[in-house]
């Protein structure tokens, strides 16, 4: 792979940059960014070819909302991906969006023209720097010493995320038409590029996406009983190219406009705790899409595509760890630069004790002892995990498209760019 720097080409890996040396991790992020990128195409070209005629292997509904015209459902199903079949999951879903509020005296047409125009730039340019928002909050300033990190998770103290919904994106990387690779400088990070750029200065950009308010939810005894909930806090890796974006200008009958990014999924270079979820598929696809109908509203389909997990909790069977662990813990910390060498070594060893996840294997327990009992009668299986997860990942996009609309109408005229607020053109508020 041919990964050059700003000042010039080397072949053989990441050029490094005077003052900005590339890490480990971020070769290797940069260097798979192709072959997920070819995933992502074969899900979409799988789900162009699908959802037209309703061809899933399993459908079901997946949520209902106080709208009747919105729509949305799951699927299982299998997509062949790098010539091997792939067990898929996924979920759809539409939800209206706006009308034209104009006053009185001004034509139907071109109220509705005038949306799609203000559609076009507020979604190709803006909506990725100003797409996560706070929901209300109380919030009490109080002053607080710095608090050693092992008893923060105990704190009372407000956090400074408190409230985030939606997602926050960053640039970090991109690949020029002419084959340069590069980074982003920190300055423009959040400065998201205009998507119209993509396939005419850019071949892609990787961006980096933290996924507010997503949770995992394990609840072995019932909704009832005491719950175990694990934040997803973890960034995940995207990358978009021109195949994901869409710039259409009536497009279909009915149609003024259909304006909408999408992106394909990269797996974090380094494995967490938490076996799949954000950062930790090995294929998947979103697509986000605004159409501006003929009338002036619009609407906003959504698509989401990736394979089934294999595990939910990556549980690493690591006896001497746990014990540094927890010698650590007991010492409230006084022992960790003793204990270094020692996690350093462990670190260093060519094999791992192996993996555990204590989810799946309760719910293959469950079913084993009631002979299936469990799954027939109490939902206790792998595929109501799918749903699960599946219902968790429309939540946080129908999240995440209510709070747009507030930002969305915050501003007269998205063309004008001389009277944007700061905030808008560096997407970031700070």
């Amino acid at each position: 792979m041919t990964v050059p720097s700003p000042l010039r080409v080397e072949t053989g890996g990441i050029a490094r940059q005077a003052g900005e040396p590339w890490s480990a991790d971020e070769i290797t992020l940069v260097e798979s960014v192709e072959g997920f990128l070819a995933r992502g195409r074969e899900l979409l070209g799988w789900w162009n070819a699908t959802f037209p005629r309703d061809g899933f292997a399993r459908r079901f509904e997946l949520g209902r909302t106080f709208n009747d015209a919105d729509t949305s459902f799951g699927f299982f199903d299998e997509v062949t991906v790098d010539g091997r079949p792939m067990p898929a999951m996924g979920n759809y879903q539409e939800m209206f969006y706006d009308q034209p509020k104009t006053p009185a005296g001004v034509p139907p047409e071109a109220a509705a023209e005038w949306m799609r125009e203000q559609m076009r730039q507020y979604v190709l340019r803006y909506f990725m720097r100003v797409s996560d928002f706070r929901a209300p909050e109380g919030f009490a300033e109080t002053w607080r010493p710095p608090s050693s990190g092992l008893f923060e998770p105990l704190s009372w103290c407000p956090r400074e995320d408190a409230g985030l919904r939606g997602f926050g994106f960053q640039q970090l990387f991109y690949k020029r038409r002419d084959g340069e690779i590069g980074r982003f400088p920190q300055e423009e990070r959040f400065a998201v590029v205009d998507l119209r750029e993509l396939g005419r200065s850019y071949d892609w950009i990787v961006v980096k996406v933290c996924i507010f308010d997503f949770k995992f939810t394990f609840a072995p005894f019932g909704p009832a009983l005491p719950q175990v909930v694990v934040p997803l806090a973890e960034d995940s890796y995207l990358v978009l190219s021109r195949d994901f974006i869409v710039d259409q200008e009536r497009p279909a009958p009915g149609l003024l406009g259909r304006y909408g990014i999408g992106y394909s999924f990269i797996k974090n270079p380094r494995p967490g705790t938490i076996g799949y979820g954000p950062g930790e598929f090995e294929a998947a696809i979103e697509t986000i899409h605004f159409e501006v109908l003929a009338d002036g509203s619009v609407r906003v389909p959504m698509v989401f595509v990736a394979n089934r997990p294999e595990r939910i909790v990556n549980l690493r069977l690591d006896p001497l760890g746990w014990g540094l662990t927890l010698a650590d813990w007991m010492s409230l910390g006084l022992a960790r630069p003793f204990l270094e060498p020692f996690r350093r070594a462990l670190a260093n060893r060519p094999t791992s004790a192996g993996a555990l996840d204590p989810v799946y294997a309760y719910v293959d327990f469950a079913n084993f002892v009631s002979g299936g009992l469990s799954s027939q009668s109490l939902c206790i299986s792998r595929d109501q995990l799918d749903r699960d997860f599946l219902l968790q990942h429309f939540m946080q996009h129908y999240q995440t498209i209510a709070g747009s609309l507030a930002t969305w109408r915050l501003i007269p005229d998205w063309l004008d760019e001389r009277a944007l607020p700061d905030w808008v053109t560096r997407g970031r508020s700070w």
